[in-house]
């Protein structure tokens, strides 16, 4: 059965509409709540309001009546694609741009909701040095924003996995990067990545080892998430995400697909999957423990965990809906764009 709540979509066709839209499980709209310049890429409820961005550089706290109670600007950054909440030092964490920088979407800040001081934690231009320096502008000079700003890592998700420890999703590389101690001095855990973009570098000593079933790797993937399961040892843990199943790197014109079997173009593909990883931290492996294919979409997408099934979005496709936890697809549905959607995650709205 389709679980109870309501869909929010965000980024409708990009940014040229940025509201969040909500629907109920009929695919009836429900309302919106209008946004600025950006659109947000999720909600987080912290103390019993709502937390989202409604500008490229602002983000606003809203009480169950619906009433602002804060806004937050992040003077000198940018946002892009993800931002989250950790309870234990009761902190926002970012993805952003430093604008003083000449690369984009690489850099994690941390944002104090009550004193809205904001600082810079985690600068994978100087941590992934080795890997950084392989990649070149795209054809013609400039990002896929129209600036000459160097977009070489793309990160377009994260999720804390232990206190002071972060996994982020780089979509450039199609490698998950789990980086600890961020508060203080970062340093690389773990990398995962099926490709070779790492051999002969300082980062190859990061690489997990693959075990179990044969499977080809993640790749251009989205919405990386941490789920833990007390039934587990000390030290294992899941990753699950959308593997977009894109084969395009456009700052590595060098980077080798050979191992990525079946990955699709942009306008093209035969599936992108949902993907389930059991990682092992002590034994430094992961393995695929569950996969089903889901509707392709070669940028933008998320799947969620939300009570007992599994909640996906195909933006290229213009689809989102629900499948149980097996991948037995419960519902779809279609909406019209000209572009697509970035994401449609699922709430259950109970604290209104």
């Amino acid at each position: 059965a389709v679980s109870l709540g309501f869909y929010a979509m965000f980024g409708h066709d990009k940014s040229d509409a940025t509201n969040i839209y909500y629907y109920d499980n009929n695919g009836v709209s429900r309302g919106l709540t209008p946004l600025n310049g950006y659109r947000t890429d999720r909600i987080l409820t912290v103390d019993g309001n709502w937390i989202f961005s409604y500008d490229i550089d602002k983000l606003a706290v809203m009480n169950r009546l619906g009433h602002i109670v804060r806004q937050i600007s992040l003077k000198g950054y940018e946002l892009h694609h993800d931002f989250m909440y950790d309870a234990a030092h009761k902190k926002l964490l970012c993805l952003v741009n430093d604008k003083k920088k000449k690369t984009i979407e690489d850099v994690v800040i941390s944002v104090d909701i009550k004193t809205k001081k904001t600082k810079k934690l985690v600068d994978f231009a100087k941590l992934m040095s080795a890997s950084r320096k392989k990649h070149v502008q795209r054809k013609g000079g400039k990002n896929t924003y129209g600036g000459t700003e160097l977009d070489w890592l793309h990160l377009n998700s994260l999720d804390l996995i232990n206190d002071g420890e972060l996994i982020v999703s780089s979509r450039e590389e199609s490698s998950l990067v789990k980086v600890s101690n961020i508060y203080k001095k970062p340093k690389i855990k773990y990398i995962i990545h099926s490709g070779s973009l790492y051999k002969k570098t300082s980062l190859a000593k990061y690489l997990l080892k693959r075990t179990g079933v044969k499977f080809v790797g993640h790749a251009g993937q989205h919405t990386i998430t941490v789920e833990k399961d007390d039934t587990l040892p000390n030290g294992q843990y899941y990753l699950y995400l959308y593997n977009n199943n894109f084969g395009s790197a456009k700052t590595l014109p060098k980077f080798s697909w050979k191992s990525y079997k079946g990955v699709g173009s942009y306008k093209k593909g035969k599936a992108s999957y949902y993907y389930k990883y059991l990682v092992d931290e002590k034994k430094k492996t992961y393995r695929l423990v569950k996969k089903f294919a889901v509707p392709y979409s070669s940028v933008v997408s998320s799947v969620q965990h939300f009570d007992e099934n599994i909640t996906f979005s195909s933006g290229m496709n213009h689809t989102y809906g629900e499948y149980d936890k097996n991948g037995k697809m419960i519902r779809t549905f279609t909406y019209q764009s000209k572009r697509y959607a970035y994401r449609v995650m699922k709430y259950k709205y109970d604290i209104f």
